[in-house]
C-alpha cells in the first residue's frame, strides 16, 4: 500500500490536480446524476400515480355523498306516510287540491331543495289523470311514458334508477346533470299504482373539482357499458382502451352500491407527460453539472497556474543554488500563502547562508578554527530541523522573563506548555501510573481553557482507591481522547458552557476511565462507524479520529484502542455514549486479572 501511494511522489502537480478533478468532481458528479435521475424517476411516477389515485378517490367520495344524499331523500319520500296520504286524497273542486298542495305538499319538497344545493329539482308522477301538474307533482301521462327515462325506469325490476343525464322539462336539456328515480309503489296508498320520484342532480361542483385537480390527465365519468357522461377531453365521447406502455389508465367505481353498478370514474395519463417533466429535469441538472464543472475547471487551473510558476521559479532556482550560485529568488509577486511563504524562507535561508560563508571566510583569514567551528556549527544548525530541547529551553527562557515582568497568567500556561514539553521527551518505561497521566492531561487541559477562556470549564477526579491500587496504564492514552473532546466535542459547539469531566474510578476491581463533554454530540450512525473502524483490521486506509497528527504519531483513538488491546486484551472495554447536542462520554474499563 505504501509503494502505491509513494508513486504520486513521482506525479507532477498539473497531473495530480487533474487525477483529483477527474476521480474526485467529474466522476461522482457523473455518478450521482445517473442514480439522482434513476431515483427521481421512480420517485416522480410513484407521486404522479399517488396524486392521479388521491384526485380519484375524492372525486368518488363527492360523487357518493351527492348521490347517496338523493338516495336518502327518495327511501325518506317512500317512508312518508304522511304524504302518501295527502296524495291518496281525492278533490272535488280544483281549489281544495291547489290548497293542499300550497299549504302542506309544497313546503316538503322545498326543504330539501334549500337543504341541499346540488339538487335542481324533484319531480314525483302519479299514476292519476284526476292529480292536478304543479312544481314538483305530475300525472304520469302518454306522453310521460314515451320519454326515454320512464321506458328504461318501467322495465327495471329495481326500485332504483340511475339515468344518465337530466328529466326536467327543458326546450334544451341541461347539461351536467343525473337523475335518480325511485318507485314509490304502495298498497294502502295512491291506489297501489307505480309512480315515480325524480331527484335530478348537479354534478357541476364535482365536475369543477376534477378541472382543477386533473392536471394533465384525460377524465371520463361513465355509465354502464362505457357510456360518456362528462369528461374533460373535448373530442372523445366514447372511452378507448389506451395502450398500456403509452399511458397510465387509472379506474374506480363510483356511487352507492347496488344503485350505482358499473358506474365507473377513468383517468387517462399519457406517459410522454411524465417522460418529459423527467428530461426537463434532466436538462437542469446537465446545466448545472456543466456549469459547477467549467468553474470547478478554472478555478482549478487558476490555483495549478499560480502555483506551477512559482514552484517551476523555485526549482528552477535550487539548481542553480545547487551549482554554487548563491542568490535569493525574486519574482514579481511571490505570494503570501504556503508557497510564497517556501519562497521567503528559501530568500532567508540563502541570506543567512551568504552572510555564514562571509563570516566564515573571514574567520578562516583571522586563522580562528574555534569561531570557524561555531560558525559551522550554526550553518548546519539553520539546515537542520528545530531540536525539541531547544523548544524546551526556549519556553524556560520565556517562562522566566513572563515570571520577572509579572505575566502571571502567561507564565502559568507556558510552565504547563514547558511541562508538556518535558514529559514527551522522556523516554523510558511505556506504563505509567494513573495519576501522572491525569497530571499530564490536567497541564494539556489548562492550555485549553487559557484558549477558551470563560468559555470553557474542566474537572479531574481521581479516587483514592485508584491512588492505592498503583493501577498503571499505556503512557498518552487518555490524552488523545481528551483531545478529541476538546476539538471535535466542545470547539464545534455552539454554547457558552462548554464543560469536560475526566474521571478514575474503581468499580468491582475494575479500572474505570470516563472522558465527557456537552460539546455537540454525534449521532447513532457515526458511534456506529467509530465502533467499526475500531475493530476493523489495520490498514492504510485507516480514518483516524482525533488531533491532526494521529497519522504521524499514533496516538490516535484508534491507537489507543489498538494499544489497550495489546496490553490487557479480552480485559479491555470500550464504550461510546453520545447524542446530537447531549454530549459525548468515552469509558475506558480495564478489569483486574
Amino acid at each position: 500500500m505504501k509503494n502505491f501511494f509513494a508513486q504520486f511522489d513521482n506525479i507532477s502537480i498539473r497531473r495530480k490536480f487533474i487525477l483529483v478533478y477527474i476521480f474526485c468532481i467529474c466522476l461522482p458528479v457523473i455518478a450521482g446524476g445517473i442514480i439522482w435521475v434513476a431515483f427521481t424517476s421512480q420517485s416522480m411516477q410513484q407521486n404522479t400515480i399517488h396524486y392521479l389515485n388521491q384526485t380519484f378517490e375524492g372525486a368518488s367520495s363527492d360523487f357518493s355523498i351527492l348521490t347517496q344524499t338523493a338516495v336518502n331523500m327518495a327511501n325518506q319520500v317512500n317512508a312518508d306516510k304522511s304524504l302518501l296520504n295527502d296524495l291518496s286524497k281525492r278533490f272535488t273542486t280544483p281549489a281544495e287540491h291547489y290548497d293542499l298542495y300550497w299549504s302542506a305538499l309544497r313546503n316538503r319538497f322545498n326543504m330539501y331543495l334549500v337543504s341541499n344545493p346540488d339538487i335542481a329539482e324533484v319531480s314525483l308522477y302519479i299514476d292519476d289523470p284526476h292529480f292536478f301538474n304543479t312544481d314538483y307533482f305530475r300525472v304520469l301521462d302518454a306522453s310521460t311514458r314515451q320519454k326515454e327515462w320512464y321506458r328504461l325506469a318501467s322495465a327495471s325490476k329495481s326500485n332504483f334508477l340511475v339515468y344518465p343525464g337530466s328529466t326536467a322539462i327543458a326546450i334544451t336539456p341541461y347539461k351536467n346533470r343525473l337523475t335518480i328515480i325511485r318507485k314509490i309503489v304502495s298498497p294502502t296508498y295512491l291506489n297501489n299504482a307505480t309512480n315515480y320520484l325524480l331527484i335530478e342532480l348537479r354534478l357541476d361542483r364535482v365536475i369543477a373539482k376534477l378541472k382543477d385537480e386533473s392536471g394533465n390527465m384525460d377524465i371520463y365519468l361513465t355509465a354502464p357499458g362505457n357510456q360518456v357522461i362528462w369528461s374533460n377531453h373535448s373530442n372523445k365521447n366514447n372511452l378507448t382502451s389506451e395502450p398500456a406502455d403509452s399511458y397510465y389508465v387509472l379506474q374506480d367505481d363510483i356511487g352507492p352500491s347496488p344503485y350505482f353498478e358499473g358506474w365507473k370514474i377513468t383517468g387517462v395519463y399519457d406517459k410522454f407527460l411524465l417522460y418529459k417533466r423527467q428530461f426537463v429535469v434532466l436538462a437542469y441538472i446537465l446545466l448545472i453539472t456543466l456549469s459547477l464543472s467549467g468553474f470547478s475547471v478554472f478555478l482549478i487551473w487558476s490555483v495549478l497556474n499560480s502555483m506551477s510558476y512559482r514552484l517551476s521559479a523555485l526549482s528552477r532556482h535550487i539548481k542553480k543554488v545547487s551549482e554554487d550560485h548563491l542568490e535569493p529568488l525574486l519574482l514579481p509577486h511571490a505570494g503570501k500563502d504556503e508557497v510564497g511563504w517556501l519562497i521567503e524562507t528559501f530568500n532567508k535561508m540563502i541570506e543567512e547562508i551568504n552572510d555564514l560563508i562571509n563570516v566564515v571566510y573571514k574567520l578562516e583569514m583571522q586563522k580562528k578554527s574555534v569561531e570557524v567551528e561555531n560558525i559551522r556549527a550554526e550553518y548546519q544548525y539553520l539546515q537542520a530541523q528545530v531540536d525539541p530541547h531547544f523548544l524546551f529551553n526556549t519556553l524556560n527562557a520565556i517562562l522566566v522573563f513572563c515570571v520577572k515582568n509579572g505575566y502571571s497568567e502567561l507564565s502559568s500556561i507556558i510552565s504547563s506548555l514547558s511541562k508538556l514539553f518535558k514529559r514527551m521527551l522522556v523516554t523510558g518505561n511505556n506504563l505509567i501510573s494513573v495519576s501522572e497521566e491525569l497530571d499530564f492531561i490536567d497541564k494539556y487541559l489548562a492550555i485549553e481553557k487559557f484558549r477558551f477562556g470563560d468559555k470553557f470549564e474542566y474537572e479531574i477526579q481521581i479516587s483514592p482507591t485508584v491512588l492505592e491500587s498503583n493501577r498503571l496504564i499505556p503512557k498518552m492514552s487518555i490524552q488523545p481522547i481528551v483531545e478529541n473532546a476538546c476539538k471535535h466535542g466542545l470547539q464545534a459547539s455552539i454554547e457558552d458552557n462548554r464543560r469536560l469531566f475526566v474521571k478514575a474510578d474503581i468499580e468491582n476491581k475494575a479500572l474505570v476511565i470516563s472522558v465527557k463533554d456537552n460539546g455537540s454530540g454525534m449521532a447513532t450512525e457515526t458511534v456506529n462507524a467509530i465502533y467499526s473502524r475500531l475493530k476493523a483490521p489495520v490498514s492504510g486506509t485507516d480514518i483516524h479520529i482525533g488531533s491532526d497528527d494521529d497519522m504521524e504519531s499514533g496516538v490516535g483513538i484508534q491507537n489507543v484502542y489498538r494499544r489497550m488491546m495489546m496490553n490487557y486484551g479480552e480485559r479491555f472495554h470500550f464504550k461510546i455514549y453520545s447524542a446530537p447536542e447531549q454530549g459525548t462520554e468515552i469509558i475506558l474499563r480495564i478489569e483486574e486479572i
